[in-house]
C-alpha cells in the first residue's frame, strides 16, 4: 500500500503518500451530504486505484468534482479515473495539456507511470472561485509560485487548507523550477496568514504554520545565496554546486537546489527562464540525486 487516508476534520480526509519523494504526492477528499469532492490525482493507474479503495471505505458519495492543484503530472496524470469535473486555474490547465508521459518516462526511466493519461480540465478560473459542499472551499491562486498555475483550498469552517506544492513539508525540499522563488514566498505567507490548524502540503506529512515557516526560511536561502554568487559572475549551475547548503543538505531531494538557483537567476536577470533550460536543470538534478557532494 502506497499511501493512508487520515481524517483531518469531520469529512475532510488528506491521502498521505510515503515521505513525499518525486512524483509522489498528497491528495485529499472532502466528503458532503450530497457529494464529494476530490483534491488531485497521483501519477500512475495502481496508486490510483489504491487510492479510490480506501476512498470508498469512508464514503460511497459520488467523486463529482475533481480539484488539481496544479498541472504537473503526479497530480493530474490519473484525472481519467474519477467520473468527475475537474477544476483549476487556466495556466494549471495548460501546464497538464504540456505535461507529456514520454518527457518525463525519459527523465524518470525507473518511475511507474502505468495507466498515465493527460485528461485536460473542464472548468478554469483566473482568480479565485467558491465551491459549496455543506462547507465552503475557497479555490485561489496566489500567483506564480510552485508553477505559473497553483491554487491552494481553503475551508475557513474546518481550518484545513489543501496547499499543492505551494508546500512541500521538512524534511522534502521545495521546488520553485517551474515557477517563482519569490513568489513561493509570497504564496507561503498568504497562506499563514489564513485562520487554519492544518496544512496539507503537496508532498511530506501533515503540517502546521512551522512548516510553511521553514519553507519560507528555505527560500529566502536560495535567494539570497545565488544573488550574492551572481553578483559574483557564477553561472546558475556552478553557483548551485558552490552553495554550501548546511542542514538543508540532510533533507531529501537536496538536489533541488540545482533548479531553485536556475529559477532565482531568472528572476534576478527579470527573464523567464527557458524551456531548455528547465529540462537541463531537470538532468541535473536527477544526475546527482542526493549525493550532489
Amino acid at each position: 500500500m502506497h499511501g493512508k487516508l487520515v481524517e483531518v476534520a469531520d469529512g475532510v480526509y488528506a491521502y498521505i503518500q510515503g515521505r513525499g519523494e518525486w512524483f509522489v504526492n498528497n491528495a485529499g477528499l472532502i466528503v458532503g451530504e450530497e457529494f464529494s469532492v476530490v483534491v488531485d490525482s497521483v501519477c500512475n493507474e495502481q496508486r490510483a486505484k489504491e487510492m479510490i479503495s480506501q476512498f470508498r471505505e469512508v464514503t460511497a458519495k459520488d467523486f463529482r468534482i475533481l480539484i488539481n492543484t496544479h498541472g504537473h503530472p503526479d497530480h493530474v496524470w490519473t484525472n481519467h479515473l474519477f467520473d468527475a469535473v475537474a477544476v483549476a486555474h487556466e495556466m494549471g490547465r495548460q501546464e497538464t495539456l504540456m505535461a507529456f508521459v514520454e518527457i518525463y518516462q525519459s527523465l524518470f526511466p525507473d518511475l511507474d507511470f502505468s495507466g498515465a493519461k493527460i485528461t485536460p480540465q473542464n472548468i478554469t478560473f483566473e482568480s479565485r472561485m467558491k465551491l459549496y459542499n455543506d462547507a465552503e472551499m475557497q479555490i485561489i491562486h496566489p500567483g506564480v509560485a510552485h508553477t505559473r498555475g497553483d491554487c491552494y483550498i481553503y475551508i475557513p469552517q474546518k481550518k484545513v487548507v489543501f496547499c499543492g506544492d505551494l508546500l512541500f513539508a521538512k524534511p522534502c525540499t521545495p521546488l520553485a523550477v517551474g515557477g517563482s522563488v519569490r513568489g513561493s514566498v509570497n504564496a507561503l505567507r498568504e497562506l499563514l496568514n489564513l485562520d487554519a490548524k492544518i496544512y496539507v502540503p503537496g508532498h511530506g506529512g501533515l503540517a502546521g504554520e512551522e512548516h510553511l515557516v521553514e519553507a519560507i526560511e528555505y527560500f529566502e536561502f536560495v535567494w539570497e545565496e545565488a544573488k550574492e554568487r551572481h553578483e559574483r559572475g557564477m553561472g546558475w549551475y556552478e553557483a548551485a554546486m558552490d552553495i554550501d547548503l548546511g542542514e538543508y543538505a540532510k533533507w531529501s531531494e537536496a538536489e533541488r537546489i540545482i533548479g531553485n538557483v536556475a529559477r532565482a537567476y531568472a528572476e534576478i536577470e527579470g527573464r523567464e527562464l527557458e524551456f531548455a533550460e528547465i529540462v537541463e536543470a531537470a538532468r541535473k538534478m536527477l544526475e546527482y540525486g542526493g549525493g550532489r557532494k
